[in-house]
């Protein structure tokens, strides 16, 4: 009761008559609003429809005249590079009009006339043909007149395919220079097609359009010609809508075919008539809307609500305890009054979180990992944590009071100039602002950090700035990784030379019409596998920074050097051609031939191919480097790879006397064994030269494991094991060692099968592998080795016989017995 009689009804009808004031106005302007607005939105949705329709149509007649300049570029192409007009052209094949210049030809083909054009470009053969008459008739004499100018037919290998206008009409016409199918023969000539653009054309385009064509002529070309050059009558009440639709000649970029299409508005003028009958029923059924509204606020609405302000304003939330309203009443209004009054208590209990939080923030700005700055609205620091007092050298006590620009002192790192500080710009901007990269804080003691920040407007309540709160971090361990990430994204990591990814990006850039001619190297280093298979990968990858070091203090330093693959090197030559291309190949061949790695002289295969037009394709020149690479790498490697594997034996030799030692004896032993089966002369050269060679994957293994006195490490006995195999790769790379290799292979292998590397057995044992293993296992047991003595000639001739059957091929061992050791075999 005390709200009504506070407010009685005086205070009610001034609530209604605000209303009425209020709502009245608001609603005629909202009428005449939503109807304008929406007069106008769907005027141009109706426009714009229009605009849809008339875009489709010129893209379907764009698509049309495109197509039917395609198809007859195709049937100029097709004829212009067939045998039978070649030699018709060239005065070889007679019967060529009679078979393929008749009616039936051009009616199919859809063509008006052909015109076929000799050497010099003077009419060798022409032909009209009436579409619509079907017969042939007289070449109009201004298509023959204006050919020179409409196709450039002084370029001989020019090809042109589109629209061109002359006396009697606009033509569709295609043009292509006249050789062999293979394309193997110079071009003899031209041969041109054309289709006039006729009434049964037009009818076509209208069909597929559903708009009337009314002209087709041609108009000076504009920036508009890609799209419709002009729509008219869309800004107003006519009853149709015309445009031109554009579309350029073949002749001449100045000039385009131009067609006029038009079409009736009925679409616009009857959604417009709709839209009216629209707007009238709307502007009913609001303003019926408006007087419900009215009675409702009046007398359901004001009168409880006008209570609910009073005490709504009575509320001070500066209290700590804050008074609730009174919880009366049913309906919509008890239920904003208990809201209120649970919205009251979280108020009160937020109060109180804030100011827990408060100093929560404070705890947190103290112990967070990040350096932080907090500044008033004039950049004075008002507080810094102990990240920033260790990274500038300002305790916060010194710091306190000071301008920003004291305590974070910034400089970028290559210009060494001041950088202008990022508070500075939050409060111009009134936005979070970072730092640029390559920023370095100068601490109070002359330290330099490389930092990364990000500095944040503090707002009041009302959204103004009132500071701004500066966090920033060490950036020194995360740049470093990221120059690192860097680099190796550009570079090989074993040779530092950039690598595929960079060369293929560069190759493109560089490819330009200023930097011609440019030459590409292409460069393989040979014998790399070998080198690989024999010293192990750590030697290759020695090879490979060897040669990297030449190629880099040979080239320019703008030359991109690139390592492409395992043992291959591209070089990028900017404006340097063939000659000087060649003479950088003989410096680097002549300081690589200098170097050595493991007493073996290093060779690279080089190819090379320059680039002089910007015709040219440059992955064509590319390819055309590592071809002529590969031809002569393949004329190297043949000696190449025989004298690594003799350098390698020589290491051998140099790494092990007593290897080099055995290796002979037991070459010799092979020979008197070749000899005692009576071989042949070729076959015992091979034999001889397959005992030297037999150890040769040795040179892989430990130095300390072939000299060591003790019984090998089970580590130390898979080295010794791999030694067959890796003999078997270095000598399989080669012509001359090739019949060998296979022997090399087996020679640890036992005739019973328990053998290595593969454990096969019998005769299924290479037969000279059989003779070498005999050989090899009695030097080893007459010969003194660091692990063991030398055992007399007759006990190893009884451990040889005790062994036949088990690790030697029984009949061969008895023979080398019998006729190598001329001893007696007793069984």
């Amino acid at each position: 009761m005390e709200c009504w009689n506070t407010y009685g009804k005086g205070f009610d009808m001034k609530l209604r008559n605000k209303i009425l004031l209020i709502m009245a106005p608001a609603t005629f302007i909202g009428i005449t609003l939503l109807g304008l607005i929406s007069g106008f939105f769907f005027s141009n949705f109706l426009k714009e429809q229009e605009k849809t329709d008339a875009r489709a149509v010129q893209n379907n007649i764009r698509t049309f005249v495109m197509e039917r300049v395609k198809k007859y570029n195709g049937i100029a192409n097709d004829w212009g590079h067939w045998d039978d007009t070649y030699y018709f052209l060239q005065g070889t094949n007679p019967e060529y009009p009679t078979f393929n210049l008749t009616e039936d030809v051009l009616e199919a083909l859809d063509l008006n006339f052909m015109l076929f054009l000799d050497r010099g470009l003077n009419v060798f053969h022409k032909l009209y043909y009436d579409q619509h008459d079907a017969e042939f008739s007289e070449l109009n004499s201004d298509i023959l007149h204006h050919f020179s100018g409409v196709f450039s037919v002084e370029d001989v290998y020019e090809e042109v395919a589109g629209i061109c206008e002359f006396k009697d009409g606009v033509y569709f016409v295609a043009s292509t220079f006249v050789t062999d199918s293979l394309g193997e023969k110079e071009p003899n000539g031209r041969f041109i097609v054309g289709r006039k653009i006729d009434d049964e054309i037009i009818e076509a385009l209208e069909g597929i359009s559903d708009y009337k064509i009314t002209s087709l002529f041609t108009s000076p070309a504009s920036a508009e010609d890609e799209g419709i050059s002009s729509i008219k009558n869309y800004f107003e009440y006519t009853d149709e809508t015309t445009f031109d639709v554009v579309i350029p000649t073949a002749h001449d970029a100045t000039v385009a075919a131009v067609f006029s299409v038009s079409k009736p508005r009925t679409f616009y003028q009857s959604g417009i008539a709709e839209f009216k009958k629209y707007v009238f029923f709307a502007v009913l059924v609001v303003c019926a809307l408006f007087v419900l509204i009215y009675l409702l606020l009046g007398n359901i609405i004001s009168k409880p609500l006008m209570c609910l302000i009073r005490e709504v304003k009575s509320i001070d939330l500066t209290w700590q305890n804050i008074k609730r309203i009174r919880n009366t009443g049913k309906g919509e209004l008890a239920f904003l009054r208990s809201s209120i009054n649970t919205m009251l208590e979280k108020i009160e209990t937020e109060q109180k979180q804030l100011k827990s939080s408060e100093e929560k923030l404070y705890a947190t700005l103290l112990s967070v990992g990040d350096g932080v700055i907090a500044a008033d609205r004039e950049g004075i620091i008002e507080f810094i944590n102990p990240v920033t007092e260790k990274l500038t050298g300002w305790s916060i006590s010194d710091a306190r009071g000071k301008p920003i620009e004291t305590v974070f002192n910034i400089i970028n790192e290559y210009t060494r100039e001041k950088v202008t500080s990022p508070v500075a710009e939050v409060f111009e901007k009134e936005q979070i602002v970072e730092l640029a990269n390559h920023t370095l804080l100068i601490s109070k003691d002359g330290r330099e950090v490389p930092i990364e920040d990000t500095a944040s407007p503090i707002r009041d309540k009302d959204n103004n700035i009132v500071g701004c709160v500066l966090v920033f971090r060490d950036f020194s361990e995360k740049k470093e990784k990221q120059r690192w990430i860097e680099f190796l994204s550009y570079h090989d990591q074993l040779s530092g030379l950039y690598n595929r990814r960079f060369f293929e990006e560069e190759l493109l850039r560089l490819d330009t019409k200023r930097n011609l001619p440019i030459s590409l190297v292409f460069a393989d280093v040979n014998g790399l596998k070998t080198i690989n298979d024999a010293f192990g990968h750590h030697v290759g990858d020695q090879l490979i920074n060897k040669v990297a070091d030449v190629f880099l203090a040979e080239c320019r330093a703008d030359d991109i050097i690139s390592r492409t693959g395992g043992d291959e090197f591209v070089i990028i030559l900017p404006n340097t051609d063939s000659v000087s291309s060649e003479k950088l190949i003989k410096r680097i061949k002549s300081k690589i031939e200098k170097q050595k790695i493991m007493n073996i002289n290093i060779s690279i295969s080089f190819g090379w191919d320059t680039k002089q037009s910007e015709a040219q394709s440059v992955w064509d020149v590319l390819k055309n480097a590592e071809n002529y690479m590969y031809k002569k790498k393949t004329f190297d490697n043949a000696s190449r790879r025989s004298s690594v594997v003799k350098s390698i034996l020589g290491t051998l030799r140099i790494k092990s006397p007593y290897e080099d030692a055995h290796s002979k004896r037991v070459s010799e032993l092979c020979e008197s064994f070749g000899k005692a089966l009576k071989l042949e002369s070729d076959e015992i050269a091979e034999l001889r030269a397959a005992g030297e060679l037999h150890d040769i994957g040795k040179v892989a293994v430990d130095e300390k494991i072939l000299s060591d006195a003790e019984e090998l490490t089970d580590s130390g006995w898979a080295q010794m094991k791999s030694h067959p195999e890796i003999g078997y790769r270095l000598l399989s790379n080669t012509n001359e060692f090739y019949n060998i290799a296979e022997y090399i292979a087996a020679h640890h292998e036992r005739w019973d099968g328990t053998g290595y590397p593969k454990g096969i057995r019998g005769e299924s044992i290479h037969f000279k592998a059989r003779i070498i293993a005999i050989a090899d296992a009695f030097d080893a047991m007459t010969s003194e080795r660091p692990y063991k003595n030398a055992l007399p000639e007759d006990e190893a001739v009884s451990e040889m016989r005790k062994n036949a059957g088990t690790q030697f091929d029984p009949e061969l061992a008895r023979v080398f017995v019998e006729k190598v050791l001329g001893k007696e075999w007793i069984t």
